[in-house]
């Protein structure tokens, strides 16, 4: 269901084979070669990707845009949880805690099981957890 992103991406910027194929991957996918290629060639060009997407979105209507979130959220379902490249780029056009939530309400509904700290953000909210455990600790011992 990415691909419908990744379509749209492809068409307005020209992307080559490679750089659609380095979209439809998540981070832990991607291999060395493909991390240091996403970083040099396609994360300076995301703003501009981001941009489209957003005037795209932004154009269409409530019934259009209920199809994106769903082609987002089966995308990720179908992964998971976890979002690919495109995936990220369209949840930060349409919102990432109403793709979590759809997600999480659709997964609960289906019985699929999710990895692990994938739900709001996986990894950050544990840093935030940490984070605001360490504060507590020493704002105690401060004391």
């Amino acid at each position: 269901m990415a691909t419908l992103f990744i379509d749209l991406l492809q068409k307005n910027f020209g992307l080559s084979a490679s750089d659609t194929g380095i979209l439809g991957k998540t981070m832990r996918q991607l291999k060395r070669s493909e991390r240091r290629y996403y970083f040099k060639q396609l994360k300076p060009r995301e703003k501009h990707f981001k941009r489209f997407l957003h005037t795209t979105y932004a154009s269409l209507d409530p019934s259009e845009r209920r199809l994106w979130l769903d082609a987002v959220v089966q995308s990720m379902l179908d992964r998971g949880g976890e979002p690919d490249i495109a995936d990220t780029l369209a949840m930060g056009v349409i919102g990432r805690l109403p793709a979590y939530n759809t997600m999480k309400e659709r997964a609960e509904k289906e019985g699929i099981k999710l990895k692990a700290l994938v739900n709001y953000g996986g990894i950050s909210t544990v840093i935030m957890l940490v984070g605001a455990v360490t504060a507590l600790l020493l704002y105690l011992f401060a004391r």
